[in-house]
């Protein structure tokens, strides 16, 4: 089974990604965490296919987790989701970011977007 992580520092945003892709769950194994550090840990143990990850959040934003995300899986499809279409965070994040949607994000193109990503997940995304 493939599998997503979720990484948002709000935490109705994550319950919302959980209940609109609550339909995936017999295709995704699905994790979703609050803190961006945490979510650095859950990785150093686990392998994931996609992360999604808000790009504005404390601590450490969505750039600076992707970037690290790339380096210690390359392999691992990375999503940037965010309200904020804030230039300098979003080219910080360029080079680790291979698909950008903006929040509100309808469930249907988020879907779509995670289909597409773990159809090619078969191929290194380096």
């Amino acid at each position: 089974m493939q599998r997503v992580l979720f990484v948002d520092d709000e935490p109705f945003l994550l319950s919302g990604l959980r209940r609109m892709l609550r339909g995936q769950r017999k295709c995704w194994e699905m994790s979703f965490i609050e803190d961006p550090v945490e979510a650095l840990e859950f990785l150093e143990r686990e392998k994931v296919d996609v992360v999604v990850s808000d790009m504005r959040m404390p601590r450490v934003d969505g750039a600076q987790l992707l970037n690290r995300v790339r380096e210690i899986h390359p392999e691992t499809a990375r999503l940037g989701l965010s309200g904020f279409s804030e230039s300098s965070l979003l080219l910080r994040g360029l080079g680790s970011i291979h698909q950008y949607l903006s929040k509100p994000c309808e469930s249907d193109r988020l879907v779509k977007g995670l289909e597409s990503m773990l159809a090619a997940s078969a191929r290194p995304w380096m």
